[in-house]
């Protein structure tokens, strides 16, 4: 239970920070980057650079601010290591969606009366909203799944952790340590905590199909 809630905290927390700064920026790249292409360009080729990058990079690099700071293992340090590692995900799979909206509805929207972010938020977002959940939870299955970036900087407990600063244990953590014990019981334990990450991972695919489903009639049809 203490893997499952720390899961879970992690996950949620490193997405709600992740998508506070991605959506934004796939808008921004999308609306007012359109007709740069060459910058527009760049900024994806780096993105997908990123987005590449081991996520134990992301982990020891988390470590790296938190020996500066003189931070110590905790739940917060993991929900800002996963969400730099998550949001070149979620940031590129928005953008995907994003820049197959026409730029003339944008511009038609303004010429309403609409300010920008009317247009943005009430406009464009609303009409990619299939594809921006979808982004949403598949970033939430490589956070939900990930060991190595949490693996310097969240550290380890068998308790529930009830402060952002306080340790937390997570599904993969507990597998990659429970594996290797010679205890068949502890062992026994590892595969069980496989199952339940696996069954997660399918709830949040099939919650993508259906708010994919659901939301898709709302949009509008070019």
């Amino acid at each position: 239970m203490n893997a499952i809630i720390g899961s879970l905290y992690l996950s949620i927390g490193a997405v709600f920070l992740a998508l506070i700064i991605s959506l934004p920026v796939a808008l921004f790249m999308n609306i007012h980057l359109k007709r740069r292409k060459k910058l527009l360009n760049t900024i994806r080729f780096f993105l997908d650079l990123l987005w590449g990058v081991p996520s134990i990079v992301y982990g020891a690099f988390g470590f790296s601010i938190m020996i500066a700071f003189g931070w110590k293992t905790s739940l917060l340090a993991g929900i800002i290591t996963i969400s730099m590692f998550i949001i070149p995900i979620m940031i590129r799979g928005m953008d995907e969606v994003l820049k197959t909206v026409p730029l003339g509805l944008f511009e038609s929207t303004l010429s309403l009366g609409a300010t920008n972010n009317n247009a943005a938020f009430g406009v464009i977002v609303k009409q990619c909203i299939p594809g921006i959940v979808t982004a949403i939870l598949l970033s939430f299955g490589r956070a939900i799944g990930d060991a190595a970036a949490v693996l310097f900087t969240t550290g380890f407990t068998d308790r529930i952790p009830n402060s952002l600063f306080q340790p937390s244990a997570s599904l993969p953590l507990s597998i990659f340590f429970q594996i290797s014990s010679p205890i068949p019981e502890v062992k026994n334990r590892a595969y069980a905590a496989a199952v339940v990450l696996t069954l997660i991972i399918l709830i949040i695919s099939i919650l993508s199909r259906y708010f994919t489903g659901k939301f898709k009639r709302n949009s509008i049809k070019f």
